[in-house]
């Protein structure tokens, strides 16, 4: 508010200054017979100082000034008369005058640094607080609702993110830019990369306030401050922190556009890299089996009547055996697809273990020929929640995995035990084991090690086995991982947790 010119803190601090003098003169009188002359001129001095550490120059002009003149008139003879006969009082009077004006320029200038060093400070937890909360957000519309967030309240209103994702300046249209005058300034501070609008150095006939969100190498939008829904004015803008805060989101945005570019680019190669890889396996897993298929099918039509009863047992067994090895690998393919697409769909019901297990042994029967299996599960074991067919796939494939590695006569062992909270499978080989520096990577797709070779065995298979059992024992709520077996070679090992659907009670028997 405004009085005569002059703001009702300025007039405040002038009222100070003439109370200051008025009560230190009325002391100094109240004293005058108990105290020398100078000291009633240090006594208005101290009152001199006074207003000048708390108030402008012009208060402590005119404090300077009425405490002269109080000198003057009530304490320098002859008493209440402005005419002084001692000369030396003259110089006393320009002390007194002189002191004003030096404490006055050392106030102003201490004042204006603290307002400065508040002010840094104040920028400064601002921008603290924008990087911490852009540090927390997680996707791209978070971070916009951040930075609308911090630069409203920057300017004293409520903001709007413009960013340039369309060809002209069809973005900055509409809404808040509805008015041509905030249309201009949009596009003048997208341009020239400065702070316009209401209150700013630049088209300040706008209503609003336009903040370019620039970086280092380009322009990515504007953010648009209004008044709030109550209708107060915006802020007087602080320029250089408003444009800090758009330099920062600027440079969080556009790395957040070069993230999402990254990770498209990434999914681009990867799934190029599994196409090439399915097609690989397909064109050599698939065809070899249908070659063998292919040959001992052309035979047995062939040379049934000259062949062997034994050969053609044995182009039979050919046929069946290549028969499910394209069937498992099938299996796998699409198991593969359910877990990566997480639609795997689990049915746990309570099942004992040595039940799953028989069954996997039974259809290995064969595979397993040349590698006796030691199994040893406790009596004591309980029943496990678990989807018989998934873990049951489980347990073929490490067994598959194992007889695949292992030379023969190697055994494989299946030990399981109640440990953390649930049932741990165990299965073990004394194969050439797992390189320290592989235990991860033999659970990615379409991996194939090298233990094969050091062992004689053929490797063969699409590389996704170890994949889909830890999907499935993942989607049991479980783990899997793998260790050195204590007799040499590997041991896989997965945990499945006893938490299922209630357990049925079993009826009692007659």
């Amino acid at each position: 508010m405004y009085l005569g010119g002059m703001t009702r803190n300025e007039v405040a601090a002038y009222a100070m200054a003439v109370g200051t003098v008025l009560l230190t003169s009325i002391l100094g009188l109240a004293l005058r017979p108990h105290l020398n002359t100078i000291d009633i001129a240090m006594l208005l001095l101290l009152a001199v100082v006074v207003v000048a550490s708390r108030a402008r120059t012009g208060p402590a002009l005119l404090a300077s000034v009425l405490s002269i003149a109080a000198f003057d008139f009530a304490f320098v003879p002859p008493y209440y008369t402005l005419h002084v006969h001692d000369a030396d009082y003259i110089l006393t009077f320009g002390v007194m005058l002189a002191v004003a004006l030096v404490m006055s320029r050392l106030t102003t200038r201490i004042r204006r640094q603290a307002c400065e060093a508040e002010a840094r400070a104040a920028a400064a937890a601002t921008l603290s607080a924008l990087d911490r909360d852009l540090a927390g957000a997680d996707t791209r519309e978070e971070l916009l609702a951040v930075a609308a967030r911090h630069i409203g309240a920057a300017a004293g209103g409520r903001a709007t993110i413009r960013l340039a994702e369309e060809e002209g300046d069809a973005w900055l249209s509409g809404g808040a830019l509805a008015e041509p005058e905030a249309r201009i300034a949009a596009q003048w501070s997208h341009r020239e990369g400065l702070v316009a609008g209401a209150g700013a150095d630049h088209c300040s006939d706008a209503e609003v306030l336009v903040v370019p969100l620039r970086s280092v190498s380009r322009a990515v939008g504007v953010a648009v401050a209004q008044p709030a829904g109550d209708g107060g004015p915006l802020a007087v803008p602080d320029q250089p922190l408003l444009a800090a805060l758009g330099e920062r989101v600027a440079i969080a945005l556009e790395r957040a556009i070069l993230t999402a570019r990254h990770e498209a680019a990434r999914v681009e190669v990867e799934g190029e890299r599994l196409r090439t890889a399915l097609l690989s396996s397909l064109s050599h897993d698939l065809r070899t089996p249908l070659a063998s298929i292919e040959g001992a099918a052309s035979s047995l039509l062939q040379d049934r009547a000259t062949l062997p009863v034994e050969a053609q047992q044995d182009l039979t067994e050919t046929i069946l055996e290549e028969s499910r090895r394209m069937t498992r690998l099938v299996s796998n393919l699409l198991d593969m697809i359910r877990v990566e697409a997480g639609t795997l769909a689990v049915r746990k019901e309570w099942q004992p273990l040595e039940e799953t297990l028989g069954v996997a042994l039974l259809r290995l029967e064969e595979r397993l020929r040349d590698h006796p299996v030691e199994v040893d599960l406790p009596p004591d074991l309980p029943l496990v929640p678990i989807d018989e067919l998934l873990i049951e796939q489980v347990l073929i494939n490490l067994l598959e995995n194992a007889a695949k590695y292992c030379p023969p006569g190697t055994p494989v062992a299946i030990t399981a035990a109640r440990q953390d909270g649930g049932v741990v499978v165990t299965v073990a080989d004394r194969g050439p084991g797992i390189p320290e520096g592989a235990k991860e990577e033999v659970f990615r797709k379409f991996y194939r090690g090298g233990p094969a070779a050091a062992a004689g065995g053929a490797a063969g298979g699409a590389g996704l086995g170890l994949t889909i059992c830890r999907g499935i024992v993942t989607a049991h709520g479980g783990r899997m991982w793998v260790e050195p077996a204590p007799e040499g070679g590997a041991a896989f090992r997965f945990l499945l947790p006893l938490e299922g659907p209630p357990l049925a009670a079993v009826p009692a028997e007659a």
